[in-house]
């Protein structure tokens, strides 16, 4: 039992101060959600039949790998004596001020996909649309519509916004080993490029939407004082816009 002890010890220290390790362990975390994603795009799975017309958005294999992704990262932090806060997940003081922040948030991130995002990816050469077939199910079906907005209420907005902002955007400073204006600038650049290659199954223009999403969101994390609530709740509502448009057929 000593030993073991002994183990885990050096290894939590290795994980808080090793760049080889913290590298290690940012791909331990990242690789089965990746490939989740990857592996149920090539399989052509989009969705979760749950009976009838009733199905929801994602596929197991991904789901799968989101799990083990969490795993992984909980290991990780446990080892390393990371807590919640270190994730910007501490309590808020004051949650009308924080639900304020949200809609800020929601605010920002979507005059940046309407003023600059949207404009700057329609202007590109050979100019495709990002394949947004797996939202095909929401199309007309309110049922599909209300336990999908459920899901992502309580799912997508959270672990998204823990594995992108929370973790990875933290390990990354950890990862250069200091914390000055530039590295959290570049932590938050990394970390929205690894979240637009995540939504590769939506193609080129995708990945540039998604990572510039993930960059307004980045800055916005570091604008709210790292406090991930309110980009929660903005990540939940402006997911909710978009499905209750993919319902209209938009």
């Amino acid at each position: 039992m000593q030993h073991s002890n002994t183990f885990q010890r050096r290894l939590g220290e290795l994980l808080r101060t090793n760049r080889l390790a913290i590298l290690l362990e940012i791909v331990a975390v990242f690789l089965p959600v990746y490939l989740g994603l990857v592996i149920s795009d090539r399989l052509g799975s989009d969705h979760i039949p749950l009976g009838g017309d009733l199905a929801l958005k994602g596929a197991p294999v991904g789901y799968l790998g989101l799990i083990i992704s969490l795993v992984a990262l909980w290991g990780t932090a446990k080892l390393r004596g990371a807590g919640w806060a270190d994730v910007g997940l501490a309590l808020s003081a004051s949650w009308f001020r924080t639900v304020l922040m949200g809609l800020a948030v929601a605010l920002a991130v979507l005059g940046a996909v309407v003023l600059v995002i949207n404009p700057v990816i329609n202007a590109l050469p050979n100019f495709e649309p990002r394949d947004m077939s797996a939202f095909s199910i929401l199309t007309g079906n309110l049922p599909n519509l209300i336990i999908n907005l459920v899901a992502i209420w309580f799912t997508t907005a959270f672990l998204e916004e823990l594995l992108w902002r929370g973790y990875l955007i933290n390990r990354l400073i950890d990862l250069v080993g200091k914390r000055t204006k530039l590295t959290w600038v570049i932590a938050v650049t990394g970390s929205a490029v690894v979240f637009g290659l995540v939504h590769s199954y939506q193609g080129p223009v995708g990945i540039l939407k998604v990572g510039a999403v993930g960059l307004v969101l980045g800055l916005s994390y570091l604008a709210v004082g790292r406090n991930r609530w309110p980009l929660i709740i903005a990540h939940a509502l402006f997911d909710s816009l978009d499905f209750v448009s993919h319902y209209f057929g938009g």
